[in-house]
């Protein structure tokens, strides 16, 4: 059996699932010589304690507007009207190139923007969906970060997205974070034997 390419694994699910909790033990779990996380580039300012480069690529909206138009992101949005976020097209396709397996942490419209692709690599898509609505309104509540204004539009936008799962190569049914994490290591694992 011949070695696997690198593969680019792309993981999505409603803000407030966990996904950078189960992406952090993933990448402490098989190591950064394994897989990369890519960082995301955002219009956005930096929030207290984010680091540019480590958090997020912070760019100016004009800088990100020429981007697009030198198609230097993979996939890019513009989120409720405000800011861009967008993942970079050399830093996959560099990681990739060293070897290296690359995450993107994104939502859905990026992943389908890049399933519409012609892409030279493998990827593998995974979806962390909440068992319900009220379940992740429970979460989101417990983090005591969101009026309800936002807690509303959050909730809107879960619930579109999680019509979108079935696009997915996988789809996890969040419990407890552990068993997002194991179920997440375990699709890594069988991708990089398959």
């Amino acid at each position: 059996m011949g070695e696997v390419s690198p593969t680019l694994f792309i993981l999505s699910g409603p803000s407030g699932i966990g996904k950078d909790t189960v992406t952090r033990r993933l990448l402490q779990r098989v190591g950064t010589e394994n897989l990369r996380r890519i960082v995301t580039t955002t219009t956005r300012q930096p929030r207290k304690g984010e680091v540019n480069g480590r958090d997020y690529h912070f760019i100016g909206r004009e800088e990100f507007l020429r981007r697009i138009e030198r198609s230097e992101f993979l996939e890019y949005a513009n989120v409720h009207g405000d800011y861009y976020y967008g993942s970079s097209r050399v830093d996959v396709e560099s990681t990739l190139s060293e070897g290296i397996n690359a995450l993107l942490v994104i939502d859905v419209a990026g992943v389908e923007q890049i399933l519409k692709q012609k892409n030279n690599f493998r990827t593998v898509t995974i979806f962390i969906a909440p068992k319900s609505l009220e379940e992740l309104k429970q979460r989101i509540a417990g983090r005591g970060t969101e009026t309800a204004e936002s807690m509303a539009k959050r909730l809107r936008t879960a619930e579109s997205e999680m019509k979108m799962a079935p696009m997915y190569d996988h789809v996890i049914i969040s419990g407890s974070r552990d068993e997002d994490f194991a179920a997440l290591l375990e699709i890594y694992g069988k991708a990089q034997s398959a």
